[in-house]
């Protein structure tokens, strides 16, 4: 298995960054750039820097509510395509809020809404509640949206799909990942069937813990 560690940020890495790691989830804040600046952005990072495009809330929440079709949403799923090729992005990444419910309604805006996401060739796109979703019906749903079903790295077990894509988030009492724990991400994953895992961390040490994670997948730590 090959794995890609990486961090959550708001801008493309510096040169630190990409000496060391081959991966970022890029996460940009309003008001959203615009496709020819996420394109300047690309062409500062090194060859097979591998980019995952979080789609901000714009894109897929309106003031109608999550996934509701509106002109608002229109538009950010037009930025989320745009950007998304500016960037030469291999993953789509869709965080959905607890609002989006595992009820029938919600379950048929998501297949509305993913219907409706560019699908450029190689381009991955994944989907990651948050909510009362279980992880098996994550992993249910995302089949059902032609998506990767997005894991919580420590928590979730790890599917048996080809492609795994891993979140590490320090919120509440965890706000930080020891070596010991990144040991047991680690064997979680390459315990999997998968051939591909990605890891981001979301820290307030993300570049040194993702850093870490990707050494210890290749025996240097």
């Amino acid at each position: 298995m090959q794995l890609l560690a990486g961090a959550l940020l708001e801008r493309p890495p510096g040169p630190k960054y990409t000496a060391e790691l081959r991966f970022a989830e890029l996460a940009p804040q309003a008001p959203l750039p615009k496709p020819g600046t996420l394109a300047k952005w690309r062409k500062k990072l090194p060859e097979g820097f591998e980019l995952a495009l979080r789609a901000p809330e714009a894109c897929w929440k309106s003031k109608g509510g999550p996934l509701r079709q509106s002109p608002e949403l229109d538009a950010g799923v037009s930025w989320l395509a745009e950007a998304a090729d500016a960037l030469e992005a291999s993953m789509l990444v869709v965080r959905t809020s607890a609002e989006v419910t595992t009820g029938a309604r919600d379950r048929e805006r998501l297949r509305e809404y993913f219907g409706r996401l560019e699908r450029a060739e190689g381009r991955l796109v994944v989907w990651k509640p948050t909510g009362l979703w279980e992880p098996e019906t994550v992993q249910s749903m995302a089949r059902s949206l032609s998506a990767v079903g997005g894991i919580d790295a420590i928590d979730d077990p790890a599917p048996d799909t080809d492609v795994v894509y891993a979140s590490l988030l320090a919120e509440g009492l965890r706000r930080s990942f020891s070596h010991a724990q990144l040991l047991e991400v680690l064997d979680k994953l390459q315990g999997s069937r998968a051939a591909r895992a990605y890891v981001t961390v979301e820290s307030g040490q993300s570049f040194r813990e993702a850093r870490l994670l990707q050494a210890l997948s290749e025996g240097r730590e």
